[in-house]
């Protein structure tokens, strides 16, 4: 909820002799393991360094260099609280560990924590076996001792723990709130780790604050904090989010001339002191706020509210259970499912979910678009088709009975009903599978009784692959303002069993079917009127391209938007790209190679042969890792966030810039680095 100052809020300048803004401190997290989630507190001690206990304790991998939940997600399900002179570990499935500071003997060997090399002390063997457990990876916990000096590189200067950057980090509840605005999954202020959280300006207020006081700790406001790909991992289990959320979001709204993404702002503090919960925040003055580019994202239209009494929404990681089974062509089936315990889940028509498989001690994830509608609450369902060597397709279709449960995650997606604007006409075009996503949007229009102009046109390879023919049919009936038509790609010849019930139907008006791939031609007979609507695009990629292209080359030029959604087998959803492939790369100007098998990206490699190369996100979305590649094939990583929304301009993509991070090798590759 946003929260706005009250009158009695206002304090002095006397400085200025003009009153300014103020809030409340609304809690206060100390993160005594530089890497785990964050311990809420009621009041807390400030030192030069930060919050007391706050980032003292450090991971550091085999090669001495700190080890973050980027590079080691597992940290994020460590819990570590310094209780007096002890060091309490736990996580989950394990056996705790107590370790006692007194005794602690300084590291051998300096340890790197970005730039800086330090010498801490070392918690000792049985802290690093444990958590080399937790982690399956050598690695070492390290304690700020008398010895580690670290000096702060930003504002007044001073010292700084092993914090990222500054001593503190200070996030507002009004800017968290604006930022859902525009996400289909609200997230929540534990993902972007902050120490001082406070409520009562508006959002993004505190971009230009200068000089801040906190009950009677007075700050700095050194900076706006840059974020990376830390704030898509859950911050409980380490799991990445697929759509790289809220990571891809501040890109689009919240992305400074430098390329960089920004939310919060590092404090130094001025001098020693206590916090409380509810202290007051006094603003003593301002400075310029970071320069942003303008934003791009619409607010997320959200579902109608549901009466009082329907069951509560639940969001996240969910037990289904399958209640029916449907077939809605001779390949294609639709399951349904109720979630355990029987509760509402909230989303766009149009979105997906993540179905989970758990074999063998691993867990596969497969994208579904939800063909039910949100606007009949209760159920939920998927409509699969089997595909040749669709492995969890066909494990659906052969092995999935009602009655038998499956884990998911979401909805989540971008392509759904309410990304096009409310009054605006649409053409629903789609091929194949493509079509869940349209049979989701038409009955939400039809249950919802929307005012909206329709043109649903579909690709099928012939009669017998028409699924949902009678609904849409019944559909358009019902309304007035939907108009149906199907183009059948495979050959004329054998008529499916109901061939003449489905002639019947195109004798008398009903629906439009033609014979052949969608082309030019075909779409303007259609949808003459296509220049002034929102096409919603859903299908494999050979048609969505053809579809942009007819699109793009429309006379009269179009004036409505083109949103599109890929729609492939279920192996296509699980990035088939990540697997494991010989590559050979020359970095050209420091004359160094790597080479070996696996899916790794340039960033990793440049890493491994000691280069330092500047890389903020980690998500491909900064575009602070561009590098150009000389020569060789490469592909997209599964941690690009949006492929469609690349930082890169066209022309830097012809020169054949990449973005490291997001990027591997493939064969014999050359870069400029």
């Amino acid at each position: 909820m946003l929260r706005t100052p009250s009158t009695d809020g206002i304090e002095p300048d006397l400085s200025r002799g003009r009153p300014l803004l103020m809030g409340r401190l609304e809690s206060l997290h100390v993160y005594p393991l530089k890497s785990a989630a964050g311990l809420a507190r009621d009041s807390v001690r400030v030192e030069a360094e930060g919050l007391v206990a706050d980032r003292r304790l450090m991971v550091v991998g085999s090669d001495d260099k700190v080890l973050t939940a980027r590079a080691a997600p597992g940290l994020l399900t460590v819990r570590c609280d310094i209780d007096g002179d002890e060091i309490v570990l736990t996580a989950p499935g394990v056996t705790p560990l107590v370790v006692t500071r007194a005794g602690l003997r300084p590291m051998p060997r300096e340890v790197t924590i970005w730039r800086d090399r330090l010498t801490p002390l070392d918690v000792g063997d049985a802290a690093a076996a444990w958590l080399s457990g937790v982690l399956d990876r050598e690695c070492r916990l390290v304690l700020k001792g008398p010895l580690t000096h670290r000096p702060l590189s930003i504002g007044p200067g001073g010292p700084v723990s092993f914090a990222d950057t500054a001593p503190l980090l200070l996030t507002n509840a009004a800017s968290l709130a604006d930022l859902n605005l525009y996400l289909e999954d609200p997230v929540e202020m534990a993902r972007f780790r902050p120490n001082l959280v406070i409520s009562g300006p508006d959002a993004y207020a505190e971009d230009g604050w200068g000089h801040i006081r906190i009950g009677e700790v007075e700050f700095d406001a050194v900076g706006a904090c840059d974020r990376c790909v830390m704030v898509t991992l859950d911050p409980g289990s380490g799991a990445r989010r697929d759509d790289q959320e809220p990571l891809a979001m501040l890109g689009r709204q919240r992305r400074g001339e430098d390329g960089k993404v920004y939310f919060g702002q590092f404090l130094v503090p001025r001098g020693p002191g206590r916090l409380f919960l509810g202290d007051k925040v006094t603003v003593l003055s301002r400075k310029v706020p970071v320069a942003l580019k303008p934003a791009t994202a619409p607010v997320v239209g959200r579902a109608v509210a549901a009466p009082a009494a329907a069951p509560r929404t639940v969001h996240g990681e969910k037990t289904l259970r399958c209640v029916g089974v449907i077939d809605e062509t001779h390949d294609v089936r639709t399951f349904r499912f109720r979630t355990e315990p029987d509760e509402a889940v909230a989303y766009e028509a149009g979105q997906f979910i993540t179905l989970l498989f758990d074999q063998d001690g691993r867990r596969e994830r497969r994208n579904y678009t939800l063909s039910s509608a949100p606007s009949r609450p209760g159920e939920l369902a998927v409509t699969v088709k089997r595909v040749a060597g669709g492995h969890r397709s066909n494990w659906l279709h052969d092995q999935l009975r009602v009655g038998d449960t499956l884990r998911a995650t979401g909805p989540n997606g971008r392509f759904h009903l309410a990304a096009a604007a409310p009054d605006a006409e649409l053409l629903l075009l789609s091929a194949g599978s493509g079509i869940t996503p349209m049979i989701a949007m038409m009955r939400t229009i039809a249950d919802r009784n929307l005012a909206r102009d329709i043109v649903f046109h579909h690709s099928a390879r012939g009669e017998a692959d028409m699924a949902f023919l009678d609904e849409l049919l019944a559909l358009s009936r019902d309304k007035a303002t939907i108009r149906l038509s199907w183009n059948l790609t495979r050959p004329a010849g054998a008529r499916a069993a109901d061939g003449a019930r489905l002639a019947a139907m195109v004798a008398s008006g009903a629906i439009r079917l033609l014979q052949g791939r969608l082309d030019a031609e075909m779409l303007r007979s259609v949808c003459p009127d296509l220049a002034t609507r929102t096409v919603m695009c859903c299908g494999p990629d050979s048609f969505r391209q053809a579809a942009r292209r007819m699109h793009e080359a429309w006379q009269p030029a179009v004036t409505g938007r083109f949103l599109e959604e890929s729609f492939g087998t279920d192996d296509a959803a699980a990035r088939q790209p990540e697997t494991a492939v010989p590559y050979r790369v020359r970095f050209r100007s420091s004359g160094l190679t790597a080479e070996g098998v696996g899916a790794v990206t340039l960033l990793e490699l440049a890493r491994t042969r000691g280069l330092d190369l500047a890389a903020e996100c980690e998500a491909g979305i900064c575009g602070t890792c561009r590098v150009r590649v000389a020569s060789g094939d490469w592909r997209l990583a599964s941690n690009c966030a949006d492929p469609g929304r690349s930082v890169l301009s066209d022309e830097d993509k012809r020169q054949g810039y990449v973005l490291t991070c997001s990027t591997q090798p493939v064969g014999d590759v050359e870069i400029e680095l």
